[in-house]
């Protein structure tokens, strides 16, 4: 669990986590057509669809689409939905099936011993689905808090939640390229620019490091081995940048 204080933060480190950090071997995907059965009495037909870079906001109510249901009948049972969906990713979301990618523990040690950085998620999984996956991989203390999947179906809305977040939790005022996006797909991308906030792509999911390239990332690595360079990387001064308002509270696990 975080504990320490942060007296001088000038970074904020938003992480993606499918593709990123891990992978799941399908069974989330698996757990997510489970809860839409249970809730919905729908199984929609998943080959082919792309759930890579949306929200599960998103991904609920375009799967729910092609199998004809009303998107006020999905938006009723929302509530009904997620707790379902979280008890059937505790069912096959294991240490045994879950794969962290190269570098992740390693980095996140680093960064975790450092004062000038506030670590956190920006993911389209919905909190519960990042819990459960984050504890199968032995990373669930490791991030500050978290903006999740379910806060908007738009993952370009994300951002600017996670900078008022930080700013209510921790008192700290950060934008531009001290907030940097750590993700796999473009649209983690493409979610950066709007802000000019600083992003740094790596190719461990479904895209090659030249297809996020094609997309003007910051920076584009093949995965996170590369401590130094990505460390670089998060670090690199900032020209035109802001100035991060002094954290007056302490950083705690997200909650």
């Amino acid at each position: 669990m975080i504990s320490k204080s942060y007296e001088s933060v000038s970074r904020l480190l938003l992480f993606d986590i499918d593709g990123t950090l891990l992978h799941t071997s399908g069974n989330a995907v698996q757990a997510l057509l489970a809860a839409l059965e249970s809730v919905y009495g729908k199984t929609p037909p998943s080959d082919g669809f792309l759930m890579d870079g949306k929200t599960e906001l998103r991904i609920v109510h375009e799967l729910l689409a092609t199998s004809r249901l009303a998107r006020q009948d999905v938006e009723s049972r929302l509530h009904e939905f997620w707790p379902s969906y979280a008890i059937e990713l505790k069912k096959r979301i294991l240490p045994s099936t879950t794969v962290v990618y190269e570098g992740v523990r390693e980095l996140i040690k680093a960064l975790g011993q450092r004062e000038d950085v506030l670590i956190a998620l920006l993911t389209g999984n919905c909190e519960a689905a990042a819990r459960v996956k984050l504890d199968a991989a032995g990373l669930g203390g490791a991030f500050s808090f978290g903006i999740f999947g379910q806060h908007h179906e738009d993952r370009q809305r994300l951002p600017r939640l996670a900078l008022d977040e930080a700013e209510r939790r921790f008192d700290i005022r950060l934008a531009g390229k001290a907030v940097v996006i750590v993700g796999d797909t473009p649209a983690d991308i493409l979610c950066a620019k709007p802000l000019g906030l600083r992003s740094i792509a790596v190719a461990t999911g479904r895209y090659t490091a030249d297809d996020l390239a094609s997309f003007s990332p910051d920076y584009v690595f093949e995965n996170l081995s590369d401590i130094v360079s990505i460390l670089r990387a998060i670090f690199e001064p900032i020209v035109a940048g802001t100035q991060a308002g002094r954290t007056r509270k302490k950083a705690t696990e997200f909650s």
